[in-house]
Parts: structure tokens; sequence; C-alpha cells
């Protein structure tokens, strides 16, 4: 049975953006040429998508898919999995998205609303997810209460991001040792 035609539109708006995201970048990428490319006329792009911007964030969505839960009740190793689960360059690539993630960031960087949208987009799962496993750690008497979210992200996702990024091969056993540095730093002092 064939896709109805605003869904094979909605595909090939979606495929062009990604592509030319990879060739040129988000900010030399126009709606004029995410039209001719995927052969769907302006005015539809632009009566499903506000912005570029909008659609850019979109088609990174469909690539970048959804974060699992990491929930089997022993913070440590959801958290090492979280970590492990974050540092694959092989997802990465699979998804396509080592190509476009550095154009991405580039965006990112001259375009304040861009970058509080992807930060929204991105960061609010891996947020969530992070929370509610530092939270289980508190609650178990694992690691101390009020642990700064934000520096515990980039305390245990930098490094591993920083390899994406410098093209360094990450060890098998990184996460674990991002895992028991920051583990340490934060435990709960014995009573």
């Amino acid at each position: 049975m064939a896709r109805p035609r605003s869904e094979r539109a909605h595909e090939a708006v979606i495929a062009a953006t990604l592509k030319l995201i990879a060739e040129k970048g988000i900010d030399v990428t126009s709606v004029d040429a995410i039209a001719e490319l995927s052969g769907v006329s302006k005015a539809t792009i632009y009566k499903h998508w506000r912005t570029k911007e909008s659609l850019c964030l979109e088609a990174i969505s469909q690539v970048s898919g959804s974060l699992p839960a990491f929930e089997t009740g022993d913070p440590r190793s959801d958290l090492i999995e979280l970590v492990r689960y974050i540092g694959q360059a092989k997802l990465l690539r699979k998804r396509g998205l080592v190509k476009i993630w550095p154009r991405i960031m580039a965006h990112a960087i001259g375009n304040f609303a861009f970058a509080r949208a992807l930060r929204a987009q991105f960061d609010a799962p891996r947020r969530a997810q992070l929370t509610s496993i530092l939270q289980q750690a508190a609650d178990q008497g694992k690691l101390r209460s009020g642990i700064d979210l934000d520096l515990a992200m980039d305390l245990l996702f930098g490094p591993v991001m920083h390899r994406h990024f410098a093209r360094i091969p990450m060890p098998a056993d990184m996460p674990e040792k991002v895992v028991d540095a920051f583990w340490s730093t934060n435990a709960e002092p014995p009573s």
C-alpha cells in the first residue's frame, strides 16, 4: 500500500533537510534549497514548519531517536549505562548524527534561540533520566542529595562527548571510570 502524499512529502522534506545540513550546514541551507531538493513547494514547507530552524529541529529529532530508560533499581549501574549509551559512537554514525552534529553545534553557537530549543529537545530527556537516577541514589543513601544537576551533566557526559568531537575512540571501561569519579566525589558520607 502506498503512503499518502502528505506523508511522502513530509519524509522528502526531512530527508532533504538532513542532506543539506550534512553538506552545507544550517546557516547556508535555505528553505528554497530544501524545496528544490525535496520536490515539495516552499508554501507547503511553511505550512508545516513556521521557520527553517523548527524544520531543522524536527529533522534532527528524526535521526536522534529517543533515549531508552535505564531503570534497573541500581542507580550506579543505570548511570554507567546512561553514560555508555550517550558515548556510543557507532550509534551516532548509524543514525547519521556524526555528519550533522558539528554543523548543528556551529549554528547553535551563533543562534541563541536555536541553541535554547536544541538544548530543550536533547538535554531534557537526559536531564530527566539523570535526575531520576540521582534521586534514587540519594533515596537509597548512596549519593548525597542536592547535587548540582548542570555540573553532574557536564562531569558525566562531557568526557564522552569530547571524545566524539575530537574523534578519539572511547575505551570500553571509560563509562565506569567516569561514573566512579563522579560517584566518589558525591557519595553520602558514612554516618
